[in-house]
């Protein structure tokens, strides 16, 4: 049987760099992300670089998950693994961390375009480690400041808890980070 987990937290946190040693690992996993490599999902990518009303980042980043929740729906049909860089937890957090959206908004108007991950990994990291990280990127969204992340964080921990993600301490030791994932994943696996 296939499973489809979904890896979420804060730009820096060491996601897509799981995802690539996972990648190695587990050659037959399908691996994605949100935003998407489609249409709207560069419209998502540029929307990150322009300032915008939260509302329309929001909608468009669900339009690129409806989208995309009809690839994986047909991966996991044919019997594949799929891992997701960034789900509904995402644009929930991110967009919430805006004072015009609440959590439960960004959270409730997503249901009926969510297919509930098996398992769901949290990568926390302290904000301040996170702008540490990502400073050598040669471009930056308007989502990377600290205090941003910080409201993020927050957002995500409280998802976290509410729905029963996994949360990995990615201010560990890539190596220490990466068994941590490993041990999850293949418990779910062998299930």
């Amino acid at each position: 049987m296939s499973s489809f987990i979904v890896f979420e937290g804060i730009d820096g946190s060491g996601k897509s760099t799981a995802m690539k040693d996972l990648k190695k690992r587990y050659a037959d996993i399908y691996i994605t992300r949100e935003p998407t490599h489609t249409k709207v999902g560069r419209l998502v990518k540029q929307m990150a670089h322009l300032k915008s009303s939260p509302y329309l980042d929001y909608f468009i980043y669900l339009a690129d998950r409806v989208q995309h929740i009809e690839k994986i729906k047909r991966v996991l049909e044919d019997g594949r693994h799929v891992i997701c860089d960034r789900y509904w937890g995402s644009s929930a957090a991110y967009q919430s961390a805006y004072d015009e959206i609440t959590l439960g908004y960004a959270v409730q108007v997503q249901e009926p375009f969510v297919l509930k991950p098996d398992l769901t990994l949290l990568f926390d990291l302290e904000p301040k480690t996170a702008i540490e990280r990502i400073e050598v990127r040669d471009t930056k969204s308007k989502y990377e400041n600290i205090d941003y992340l910080k409201r993020v964080r927050e957002n995500y921990l409280e998802l976290a808890s509410e729905h029963d993600w996994k949360v990995i301490d990615a201010g560990n030791e890539k190596d220490e980070v990466l068994e941590d994932i490993i041990d999850l994943v293949e418990s779910l696996l062998k299930n």
